[in-house]
């Protein structure tokens, strides 16, 4: 069975308790859901990955001349870089976004908080189309 590598080409974390931050050349993603009693507001944190559509077309046409059908799977491999009071049946979900998005150049613990690029409220590097 051959196995096909792509690599993401964009990828950035979004959070909703920094909802203009930009997080593009961050080196790891997060997820996660934060409520304390201090606040019961939910603090979320979304990753975005982006992979380039002719590989996966380059792929999938592949499979299909190999196999001469579409018979196959797929999978997106993640690690743990530091996990604190984590359900051991947690779950992560993965959607399609419908719309372009700018990866921008911010990391999360910038001295200056980097605007540029996707965020929580914008999808753009100047920080005004909002998705």
């Amino acid at each position: 069975m051959a196995v096909y590598k792509l690599f993401p080409t964009q990828d950035a974390s979004i959070y909703s308790a920094q909802p203009a931050m930009n997080t593009g050349l961050d080196p790891i993603l997060e997820v996660s859901n934060f409520v304390t009693q201090l606040n019961p507001i939910s603090n979320v944190a979304r990753s975005l990955i982006k992979f380039d559509q002719s590989q996966i077309n380059d792929v999938i046409q592949n499979v299909a001349s190999i196999t001469s059908s579409l018979d196959f799977t797929a999978s997106l491999k993640m690690y743990i870089a530091k996990a604190d009071n984590i359900i051991l049946e947690s779950e992560v979900y993965v959607y399609p976004i419908s719309g372009s998005w700018n990866n921008g150049s911010g990391q999360y613990l910038d001295q200056k908080q980097n605007t540029t690029g996707v965020s929580w409220v914008f999808s753009d590097y100047s920080g005004s189309t909002k998705w």
